[in-house]
């Protein structure tokens, strides 16, 4: 008998548990809110509202317990000696609210329970009410979809030429370049706009301790020079949430090498890092106890000419079944 298959079961029901537990007894008691639990409670609210505005059948009534509760938490944040009045959570959340009054009021719904403390919160913290320039916040905009005649021949090309290299030129990536990566890369949808990835690029020591602690490099270790550690906060996600971390972080981690590749860096994922390497590399890094590692990723520009592996995909009739 496998007796590793038998006990992780009970384990991962402990660690469930445990989670559980944890999270529900700060969740209990408003006075222990910390300000990373507001900020991620009205997000959730912040993205049922933006979410329903987009739906044609959405009610009249909607979101007005909501409505009740986002300011409620914005206002406990606000108190919170580290709030930031330019935070994206807190900016977001007065976006979206606001967007909920507005639509309230063209259905000539009574606002006035909600306005009163929407206004008085807004000049508090200087936000700026009545903007319709969507450049730095949210809102809800009418959009259609491009033919994918029109547009697709080109993405499928760019999707099917991602391949992983593992062999660059020493020459460094620059940090401006980095963030225009990430920029793109935060393009990647997320549970309830959440964005919970969190990029972490090694330097010219740190390199040394993530080449040490990753798997699967044995041979090339002195080929990859950069490395970026994909990471997920667990701290935005409920008890009921267990272990979505890892789809959201697996979805962004996608959206990242195809960005790395968008801007001609070539990359190689590598799975994550457990035990006392792994201790290392996160002190090293500087990545805090409530973030998971999703995956390392070694990069940089490939060399003029490189080798690498061509791995027949398996055919969509072993991936994909259709139910009646």
């Amino acid at each position: 008998m496998d007796i590793k298959a038998a006990v992780l079961p009970a384990y991962n029901k402990i660690r469930r548990l445990s989670f559980a537990v944890k999270s529900n007894r700060l969740l209990a008691c408003e006075d222990f809110r910390s300000l990373d639990t507001l900020y991620r409670d009205s997000l959730l609210i912040a993205h049922s509202f933006e979410k329903a505005l987009c739906i044609e059948s959405c009610r009249d009534d909607f979101g007005t317990q909501k409505a009740d509760r986002l300011l409620d938490y914005l206002t406990l944040a606000a108190k919170d000696p580290s709030f930031d009045n330019h935070s994206y959570a807190f900016v977001e959340s007065m976006a979206a609210l606001e967007n909920w009054l507005s639509r309230r009021a063209r259905l000539g719904l009574d606002c006035s329970k909600w306005q009163h403390g929407f206004e008085s919160l807004a000049e508090q913290t200087s936000y700026e009410v009545g903007r319709t320039d969507m450049s730095d916040r949210s809102g809800i905009v009418s959009d259609s979809f491009a033919s994918v005649s029109d547009c697709d021949k080109n993405a499928i090309n760019f999707i099917n030429g991602r391949h992983s290299v593992r062999s660059f030129d020493s020459t460094p990536v620059p940090q401006e370049t980095l963030t225009q990566v990430v920029e793109l890369a935060q393009s990647a949808p997320s549970a309830c706009n959440r964005q919970p990835s969190r990029v972490y690029f090694s330097g010219p020591k740190s390199a040394q301790v993530v080449s040490a602690a990753v798997r699967g490099n044995k041979g090339f270790e002195q080929s990859i020079f950069q490395w970026a550690v994909i990471t997920a906060d667990t701290s935005l996600f409920s008890c009921a949430e267990y272990d979505q971390w890892f789809i959201n972080g697996g979805i962004y981690l996608q959206s990242f090498v195809l960005a790395l590749k968008a801007y001609g860096i070539g990359s190689c994922i590598f799975q994550w890092v457990v035990g006392d390497f792994g201790k290392e590399m996160r002190s090293s890094l500087g990545i805090s106890a409530n973030e998971v590692i999703i995956a390392v990723v070694g990069f940089g520009y490939p060399k003029e000419t490189f080798a690498r592996p061509v791995a027949r995909r398996m055919p969509v009739s072993e991936v994909a079944s259709w139910a009646d």
